[in-house]
């Protein structure tokens, strides 16, 4: 029987690198993100660089750790729950910014991570039942095209790169005031991402997944290549550990401002 769980000891260092690779850019646009938030703190025209320049670059090496990943046919489980890692990080990155900035108010942040901490959660449900795979949580058309599609995933990246961008243009303008522009895509950041989530809510958070009458085949759930099970295991956890942390900082920062 074929297995295509790799052993990593048998890799071959060049055979190694293109795993190293996609996760390497993931590492990049945090470091990227970083770099804006610190370097525009006290530059004005920086602000507008970010705003036009660096945000958009963030959001494109979004899309382009997936698409070294399925070109160097390297994508993991690992590698998943790193680019959810660094997606998470540099969400984190700019809202504690525009949080101190008071530009991103409370409800929002409520809501938002809520979202992805119950969502994490659902993740863990379905890691336990051997539903997720390097592709993504396994999930029954049509709503896997929802959650998991490329339209999908670069359109939420892209709304949210227009956010970010909006608010350091916000920035740059000097009015900090909740504008209607603001609202609106706020409220769009929200429904997209709740939207998103409703497929993974639906399927995993009943106590079984027969309730909702929908069956999950196990062998629909292994795709791509699948390495280090049980560091994910370990990742799922420490995500939705660190996940409940951030939430936590950014409400405690609306407490001290």
């Amino acid at each position: 029987m074929t297995s295509n769980i790799l052993d990593q000891k048998s890799l071959k260092p060049i055979s190694k690198r293109r795993y190293i690779i996609p996760s390497a850019v993931s590492g990049i646009r945090v470091f990227l993100a970083l770099l804006i938030v610190v370097k525009i703190s006290g530059w004005r025209e920086g602000i507008l660089a970010a705003a036009l320049i660096g945000v958009p670059i963030v959001i494109i090496l979004d899309a382009v750790d997936g698409i070294l990943a399925r070109h160097l046919n390297s994508q993991t489980l690992l590698g998943s729950f790193i680019d959810i890692a660094a997606d998470r990080l540099v969400e984190f990155i700019f809202l504690q910014y525009f949080v101190r900035a008071g530009l991103v108010p409370l409800w929002f942040v409520l809501v938002f991570y809520g979202r992805i901490v119950v969502t994490d959660a659902c993740r863990m449900r379905a890691f336990k039942r051997e539903k997720v795979s390097a592709n993504g949580i396994f999930l029954p058309q049509p709503w896997r095209f929802l959650v998991l599609s490329k339209l999908s995933r670069s359109s939420y990246a892209a709304l949210k790169g227009v956010f970010f961008s909006v608010l350091l243009l916000t920035m740059y303008g000097g009015d900090i005031s909740l504008s209607l522009l603001r609202l609106n895509i706020m409220i769009g950041v929200l429904t997209f991402s709740i939207l998103r989530a409703v497929p993974i809510l639906i399927t995993y958070l009943p106590p079984e997944a027969n309730l909702i009458g929908i069956k999950l085949e196990n062998n629909n759930c292994h795709e791509g290549h699948n390495i280090a099970i049980r560091t994910t295991k370990v990742a799922s956890w420490m995500q939705l550990a660190s996940d409940v942390f951030i939430a936590a900082i950014l409400v405690l920062l609306f407490a001290f401002h």
